[in-house]
């Protein structure tokens, strides 16, 4: 049996996670479709006008991953150099490259920060690229100095007042509302804004719901790579999950007799195609008895 480690730390603990080689029997099952590109590499950061781009090679290819932002930009946080990343995205080689690289669209980025690589990663001349695309304006604020390309996203979706509006309204008719929070790859951390959003969102609609139950469970994923090789997260992690979710509900007013905290121990996945969605919890709000 072929492994090697890649190593990824959440707030307090470092765990070896294992890339078990496409030797290993059934392997071959889980290997990604030809549509995705789920791999591990070290990022690469192109020096580009307005802001840095980043992309990263595989197999003799660039893809892109994502431009220098704040963190507002949504799911996509960006790499770190003299850290490996390990990169899961759909690709979209039809479509125009930016920075050079093959887009990934979704895509999902988890840095391994808990081992530092010195010859990881190198900042590359620019090539003539330029970021002229908007770039949302984030808790890190604008990038000092010179000229920026910042400015506020359009909302999508339905307003804050309006969501809480209906909200209301489905708590109060006792509707089972989910409310699904994901992760990086073997992190327990809730990032800004929208996982840590969700789990508020959770607790407000738990406490305007008369008598509400709230089931919380977690999960831990497994990354089908596009090499055969299968990326599995730590056993632990499923209950830690879940628990954490729970006392922050909890330090948000709900009872601990209204919660209940339950966790899968089998790796999660979807065939190598948006495997993490399945790193994830799963905080269930029902009207109770």
């Amino acid at each position: 049996m072929m492994r090697r480690a890649f190593v990824k730390k959440d707030h307090t603990t470092a765990r070896a996670l294992l890339l078990v080689s496409s030797l290993v029997a059934g392997a071959a099952l889980a290997q990604a479709p030809a549509s995705e590109r789920n791999f591990v590499a070290c990022p690469l950061v192109l020096d580009t006008p307005d802001i840095p781009c980043w992309v990263a090679e595989y197999e003799g290819e660039r893809y892109f991953l994502a431009v220098q932002t704040g963190r507002s930009a949504g799911v996509t946080f960006v790499p770190q150099l003299k850290h490996e990343v390990l990169v899961e995205g759909t690709a979209h080689p039809d479509e125009p490259r930016m920075c050079g690289g093959i887009v990934l669209r979704p895509v999902k980025l988890s840095v391994n920060e808990a081992e530092v690589i010195p010859d990881c990663g190198a900042i590359l001349p620019g090539d003539g690229y330029q970021v002229t695309g908007p770039r949302p304006i984030g808790p890190d604020g604008d990038p000092p100095g010179g000229k920026s390309t910042a400015i506020r996203p359009p909302p999508q979706g339905p307003s804050r007042e309006e969501q809480a509006r209906q909200f209301q309204a489905d708590a109060a008719a006792g509707k089972t509302r989910d409310f699904e929070i994901l992760y990086f790859f073997d992190s327990n951390y809730l990032p800004f804004p929208t996982e840590q959003a969700t789990v508020d969102q959770a607790a407000n609609y738990a406490a305007a719901m008369p008598n509400a139950k709230v089931l919380i469970t977690g999960y831990r994923g497994q990354s089908n790579l596009s090499n055969g090789e299968v990326l599995v997260e730590d056993a632990s992690l499923p209950q830690k999950r879940a628990e954490l979710v729970a006392e922050i509900m909890k330090n948000f007013g709900i009872a601990a007799e209204q919660i209940e905290v339950a966790w899968v121990d089998e790796p999660q996945h979807n065939a190598g195609v948006l495997d993490w969605k399945k790193r994830r919890v799963v905080v269930k709000v029902s009207a109770g008895s």
